[in-house]
């Protein structure tokens, strides 16, 4: 991982935005949870961590989501509704 320069500079706002998405095949969310139940609440944790980018200013931007559905697309089905976790 190559870092160009210091985050914090007077005036600009830089920070690590991470983006998560995986696919599960032949699982349910109930299962996944079983198989990894460690995943869940460290997402929680960080989620309770994170910050919107540029929060209380006109321009903030919601970055601090999480949802999980379940994808039907290879059965020719529409995908569930997202939860928020």
């Amino acid at each position: 991982m190559h870092v160009r320069a210091p985050l914090k500079r007077e005036g600009i706002m830089a920070g690590t935005r991470l983006i998560i998405n995986f696919f599960f095949k032949d699982k349910t969310p109930l299962e996944v949870n079983a198989e990894f139940p460690r995943l869940l609440p460290a997402i929680k944790a960080a989620k309770a961590k994170a910050s919107k980018i540029n929060e209380g200013l006109p321009n903030e931007e919601m970055t601090v989501t999480v949802t999980y559905h379940i994808c039907r697309h290879d059965d020719g089905d529409a995908c569930d509704g997202k939860v928020e976790i």
